[in-house]
């Protein structure tokens, strides 16, 4: 059975009076022109062309032909359907949206078993549920651009650089963007599926005492800047509704309000004339201190710049009471410190799809990147509730000191009475309010971070 086409006109556009989303021409096909860079919103979707006053269904890979002038039926259908199809849509993204939260699972730290990979000290440091100790686990750099889920785009006219003095080029009306949501920015810095154990025994697991000084800090940079009369106004006009256009107007109203201000042309003048003859460097807020004894109202707003990657370090005393804890000792600070220096070799690392051990102007070219550490406070088998928790981190500072005590002191082979190793770290990734651990309706909310 046939439904009416009643109210659906393909020469404007329109099914049941209202206005369907229209597509542009480009070289030959149709594309979108909503957010999603030329792609539909859902399957199913159907939007119209001016070029040819053709009905369009998006097939979720492209835009193809629905209706003509001699056939309406189609579209109008799908048209009146788009509820359900907008439904069907959703319940897919939330679909995906569960196998990209599986896939981006956090990496858990877990105790390594005494021996090949793991190095304790003390040797008789405790696992059990009460008690308290550090974990570090070394891994690969992931690179973060590498394999991210990007997706295309299209601004406003008005937030396109592109887009000036009402000139608009086409070939860069698409923007690609990555990171549209907070796990997929931290995939590379959490992600259980980047980072593996090592069982090579390289760079093995770490246990160690929980240090004596613990410390967390996150520091955000704010800044204040000065806004002169004229700028606060424009600025001001901007904010306000239809502010796009007023900020276009920008230099006009700034032309104005110096015609209107011969004071300041004054001063100006002044500031030339002196520099000419004198060669002396004054401004205009010198003019006004110096004869009026008043400056420019500074208008000083504190403006939001960007948060500081956190940083933070830890200091451990070690003292081998045993050989078996001097060798491990030396073990730790000597993985410590390769963790933090790249290799020469880069090895089965491919660069433009070449290995390292199978090219040789790959391998003389290039050096690999260090290692990243994840460092875990723990108690027992879990991590510990109260204290911080880190993504990957880069370590940036190994300090040995092998005279803690202040003398020089050794055992019959050399090796010294006592270490102190001290250890800085700078995590990859920023830190956002979302991470942190809240309260809502009662209950505890959010991702530990910190």
């Amino acid at each position: 059975m046939s439904l009416p086409a009643n109210g659906t006109d393909i020469f404007y556009g329109t099914i049941d009076g209202d206005q369907v989303p229209r597509l542009d021409w480009k070289n030959g096909r149709a594309v979108g022109k909503g957010p999603n860079g030329g792609q539909g919103e859902y399957i199913n979707q159907v939007a119209w062309s001016e070029y040819n006053s053709t009905f369009y269904k998006w097939d979720g890979n492209d835009w193809v032909t629905v209706s003509n002038v001699a056939n309406l039926t189609e579209a109008t259908k799908l048209y009146r359907n788009k509820d359900l199809y907008q439904e069907s849509n959703t319940a897919a993204k939330e679909e995906i949206s569960e196998k990209e939260s599986i896939k981006l699972t956090p990496y858990e730290a877990a105790v390594n078993p005494v021996g090949f990979t793991s190095v304790r000290y003390p040797k008789n440091v405790s696992t059990a549920d009460n008690s308290d100790f550090v974990l570090f686990d070394f891994f690969d750099y992931q690179p973060p651009f590498k394999d991210n889920q990007t997706f295309s785009g299209e601004l406003s006219n008005d937030l396109k650089a592109s887009f000036a003095n009402n000139f608009f080029r086409n070939d860069k009306d698409v923007r690609f963007f990555t990171n549209e949501t907070l796990p997929q920015y931290n995939r590379t810095a959490m992600s259980a599926e980047l980072y593996k154990r090592d069982t090579t025994g390289k760079f093995p697991q770490i246990m160690l005492y929980m240090p004596d000084d613990i410390s967390d800090t996150l520091k955000a940079e704010w800044e204040g800047k000065s806004f002169g009369a004229t700028s606060a106004g424009i600025l001001s006009a901007a904010g306000a509704e239809g502010g796009i256009e007023k900020l276009k107007g920008a230099v006009n109203v700034t032309g104005k309000s110096i015609s209107k201000a011969p004071v300041e042309l004054a001063a100006s003048l002044v500031t030339n004339l002196a520099k000419g003859i004198t060669g002396d460097t004054i401004n205009t807020g010198d003019i006004f201190g110096g004869i009026d004894g008043v400056i420019r109202n500074p208008n000083v707003e504190v403006l939001f710049q960007k948060m500081s990657l956190r940083t933070f370090d830890l200091t451990f005393k070690l003292i081998p009471y045993n050989m078996e804890e001097k060798d491990a000792i030396k073990k730790i600070i000597q993985t410590f410190q390769r963790s933090m220096l790249p290799q020469y070799t880069i090895g089965d690392t491919e660069v433009g799809g070449k290995k390292g051990s199978e090219n040789r102007a790959v391998e003389a070219s290039f050096i690999k990147v260090p290692k990243v550490c994840k460092v875990t406070y723990m108690r027992g088998a879990s991590e510990h509730p109260d204290l911080p928790t880190y993504k990957m981190c880069a370590v940036t500072d190994v300090a040995i000191n092998y005279t803690p005590d202040g003398n020089y002191a050794v055992y019959h082979d050399g090796s010294p009475v006592a270490y102190e190793l001290k250890v800085n770290f700078m995590e990859t990734k920023l830190l956002f309010s979302e991470e942190i651990p809240g309260w809502k309706d009662g209950k505890s909310y959010g991702m530990m971070a910190g």
